[in-house]
C-alpha cells in the first residue's frame, strides 16, 4: 500500500485534525499524507521524517512519499558501501603496520638484560647514567638498564613489581625498610657462603642496602654488575650521618670492601 501527498483546502475532511507524528492541527495549505493502512494524518514533513506511519504499532513505512529527512531528525542514512570499504580497509593498514612496522634495535643487542632500581637525586641519576653508559658501551655480555625513583616511593614499586614477576635484579632500601623486607618476605639473595651469609651491601653514599632479588635469573651477572657500581659510585663517609639518625648498621649488610673481596 502506498500513500499519497495531498495539499489541505478548505473543502478538505483532514481540515482541524492532528498530525498523528507532532500532535499539531492540520491547516489549510498543508502538505499531508494519509496512512493508507490506519488512515491516520500526518504533515508531510513529519511522514517522511519519521520514515513512514506515526502512530504507535503501525507498520507502515514510507513508500511514494518519501525524501531527505531534515540534518539531525531521526536514525543516520546508511553508511555508503565504498565509505565502509575504505574504513575497513584503513583499519586493515593500521593493524598490518602496528604488526610488521620495523620495531626499533633493542640497545642490548643480546645481551643479557640486568634491571637496577636505585633512589637518586637529580645529580646522582647524571652520574649514575654515566657510569652505567661506560659499562654498556664496552660490556660484550651484559647491559644494565638503570631506572630511578624516590624513597617514599621504592618499596611499593618493589612490592608490586615482584608481586607481578618483574622485580629488578638489583635494588637499594632504606636501612629500616631492609629489614623489615628481609624478615617478612626475603627478598634478597644471600651474599658469601656460610651459616650466617650477607644479604645487602653498604650503599656507598645513603644510609641504604643495596641487594640482589632473591629470585633474578642472573645471579652471577647481577654479582658482577653489583662489583662494578660499588667501585664506580663516588663513596662518602656515612659515619656522621648514622651518628645524627642515630641508627646503627643493620643486620646482615656487609661493607663495600668486603663484599669486593668475597667476589674477587
Amino acid at each position: 500500500m502506498e500513500e499519497k501527498l495531498e495539499i489541505l483546502d478548505a473543502e478538505s475532511r483532514h481540515l482541524g485534525k492532528t498530525c498523528a507524528k507532532c500532535e499539531q492541527k492540520l491547516e489549510i495549505n498543508d502538505e499531508i499524507v494519509e496512512c493508507p493502512r490506519c488512515h491516520v494524518v500526518h504533515h508531510a514533513d513529519c511522514w517522511k521524517r519519521n520514515g513512514g506511519c506515526g502512530r504507535l504499532g503501525c507498520p507502515q513505512v514510507a513508500k511514494a512519499v518519501v525524501g531527505e529527512r531534515p540534518v539531525g531528525d531521526g536514525p543516520p542514512p546508511p553508511i555508503p558501501r565504498h565509505k565502509i570499504l575504505i574504513g575497513v580497509g584503513i583499519a586493515l593498514a593500521i593493524i598490518l603496520a602496528a604488526v610488521f612496522w620495523p620495531k626499533p634495535p633493542d640497545p642490548a643487542a643480546g645481551r643479557t638484560k640486568i634491571h637496577v632500581l636505585f633512589t637518586a637525586s637529580f645529580d646522582e641519576q647524571n652520574e649514575l647514567s654515566r657510569i652505567i653508559n661506560d659499562f654498556n658501551a664496552n660490556s660484550e655480555d651484559i647491559y644494565i638498564v638503570l631506572e630511578t625513583t624516590t624513597r617514599s616511593m621504592i618499596e611499593n614499586q618493589l612490592m608490586v613489581r615482584m608481586a607481578a614477576g618483574d622485580a629488578p635484579d638489583i635494588f637499594a632500601l632504606p636501612y629500616d625498610r631492609f629489614e623489615i623486607m628481609l624478615d617478612n618476605i626475603g627478598a634478597m639473595y644471600p651474599i658469601g657462603k656460610g651459616p650466617n651469609p650477607a644479604y645487602g651491601v653498604q650503599h656507598p653514599s645513603q644510609l641504604s642496602v643495596i641487594s640482589i632479588f632473591v629470585y633474578t635469573k642472573h645471579p652471577e651477572e647481577a654479582q658482577t654488575v653489583l662489583r662494578y657500581l660499588l667501585q664506580e659510585m663516588p663513596r662518602i663517609d656515612l659515619t656522621e650521618l648514622k651518628q645524627q639518625a642515630h641508627i646503627l648498621n643493620p643486620n646482615h649488610m656487609i661493607d663495600i670492601d668486603t663484599f669486593l673481596s668475597l667476589t674477587e
